[in-house]
């Protein structure tokens, strides 16, 4: 009695969830179908990515809220969601359009312009330039177009205006426009609400507690505003994003991305009203959402938290292909924990590949003398690429890529650094093979190994006259049997490695590297 009772209760609550998944549904794409397989929110599960053209990749990212210096945790996200383009692009061969958006008015940016005292033009350009300079320090490649929120109202006042027309929305006894939840059928689809604690917030001028601001209508003499039909005031955070990018890429795009934070309410509304815009039921085919990068398993980095550490900051400390290189080794959609131990481990992982390349070179010119066994090597390689497409089809699992590529590296240095060595140039071609395999794999993260230093040919010629001294000066030493003139050889190895460069000592030859 007692497992029949059981069974109607599991029966009854996966009708329910049946029930649930149906009303929040997600519509297949119709298109040309890829490889890939991503992580969809509103089905809580991978699908295959159907894209509308056969080559081409259509992406909204939304961009920041001009107010402050942006923090490591905006730099996770984006770094990301680069490396997830970057995977796109130079592996599966897409061309990507892009739009980023700067938000430069909000409540926040008003309300900090008025502590600092300062003109809120001046406050939201500093730091749109600041934050267009983190990305470029980050590697992040410069978006397909840039819109900024105070250059393009004309275009949000009229995506609002439509909707009131379509009885989508309503103007309230405070001049303010909402946006009416209750004339759509499936809001909350990527959410998948079903607590209304969440979203309760009750207000006496609106018809439903789930409708939100298009429009705020100004409250107070001196705030910023714009002249619109229904009065002065400015657009709300959510109708500037649908407005943007439907206005670049219409009633259907296949990509939209950011934070997971974003998710609810952001995205839920944004997918909402341009639903009711375009008089459609799915405006964007997949939500791409990074995790937190958090400073403890519960804590989230946020501004309003007081708990940031500015990207500025960070590349005081941090190469900005270590903090990459941290990003790589997480799932995009995790949460990712910031710490010491974390950015030591990326460092570590960086540096392994790094100096793997540079012995890979020292093999090519003769400083190495190994034995190389080639099938085994070009069986590795094979195995490799069809571990890496594998887990790159997987919903871009790089955490996997990087495990390969260890496993390919490790394999080959335990022969070049074998007991046994051969002469001539036996073995140079796949040892090359794997150099230039590991090499681009990273390289198509927006990882260079070979150039963390730029150095001109200039200084490049005055490393090696240094580095001939000092192979002559270690000759004679080690010739004579004479300690100081070895110390002295040490001191100047030492000290070069401080500036980023590797002497490398071979028996009586010497080689050096960029680090």
């Amino acid at each position: 009695m007692f497992w029949k009772s059981t069974l109607n209760l599991l029966l009854k609550y996966k009708r329910n969830c049946e029930l649930i998944r149906k009303t929040h549904c997600w519509i297949s794409p119709q298109g040309f179908k890829t490889e890939i397989n991503v992580y969809n929110c509103a089905t809580r599960r991978k699908e295959p990515l159907i894209l509308k053209n056969k080559d081409r990749i259509t992406w909204y990212t939304c961009g920041p809220t001009v107010y402050d210096s942006s923090h490591i945790g905006h730099a996770s996200c984006y770094v990301k969601l680069d490396i997830i383009q970057r995977i796109l692009k130079d592996y599966f061969k897409y061309d990507i359009i892009s739009c980023l958006n700067i938000t430069d008015i909000d409540d926040k940016i008003i309300r900090r312009a008025n502590e600092l005292g300062v003109d809120i033009n001046e406050l939201t350009e500093k730091y749109e330039k600041e934050f267009l300079c983190d990305l470029e320090k980050l590697g992040i490649a410069e978006p397909s177009i840039i819109m900024k929120v105070t250059q393009n109202m004309p275009l949000i006042i009229s995506f609002i205006e439509k909707l009131i027309e379509d009885d989508r929305a309503y103007i309230a006894t405070d001049k303010s426009v909402y946006f009416n939840v209750n004339s759509i059928k499936q809001y909350g689809k990527l959410q998948n609400l079903g607590n209304q604690d969440e979203i309760n917030k009750l207000s006496a001028i609106k018809k439903s507690s789930l409708d939100f601001a298009l429009w705020k209508a100004i409250k107070e003499d001196g705030e910023p505003f714009w002249d619109s039909p229904w009065g002065r005031g400015r657009p709300g955070w959510h109708v500037e994003c649908s407005a943007l990018a439907s206005s670049i890429f219409g009633e259907n795009i296949d990509i939209h991305a950011g934070g997971i934070d974003l998710r609810f309410p952001h995205h839920e509304n944004e997918e909402a009203q341009s639903c009711a815009f375009h008089n459609s039921e799915q405006w964007v085919n997949y939500w791409i959402h990074t995790g937190h990068l958090q400073l403890n398993k519960t804590e989230k980095m946020s501004k309003s938290l007081k708990n940031t550490i500015s990207i500025q900051d960070m590349l005081q400390k941090t190469l900005a292909d270590v903090f990459r290189m941290t990003c790589i080794m997480s799932r995009y959609e995790h949460n990712m924990e910031y710490s010491e131990k974390l950015m030591s481990t990326a460092k570590n992982n960086y540096d392994y590949f790094k100096n793997f390349i540079n012995s890979c070179n020292e093999f090519k010119d003769g400083f190495l003398k190994a034995t190389i066994n080639e099938d085994i090597i070009k069986q590795l390689i094979s195995r490799s690429k069809n571990n890496i497409h594998h887990a790159l089809c997987d919903n871009f699992d790089t955490p996997s890529v990087i495990k390969v590529l260890n496993e390919l590296a490790s394999t080959t240095n335990s022969m070049l650094y074998s007991s046994t060595s051969s002469s001539g140039k036996n073995g140079v071609v796949s040892v090359l093979s794997v150099r230039n395999f590991v090499t681009n794999i990273l390289k198509m993260f927006g990882l260079n190994l070979n150039n963390s230093i730029r150095v001109s040919n200039d200084s490049s010629n005055i490393i090696d006259i240094l580095s001939e001294f000092r192979k002559e000066v270690r000759t004679i030493g080690l010739a004579n049997k004479n300690e100081n003139l070895l110390k002295l050889c040490d001191n100047v190895r030492s000290k070069a490695k401080d500036c980023g460069v590797t002497f490398k000592d071979h028996g009586k030859v010497s080689s050096w590297s960029i680090k």
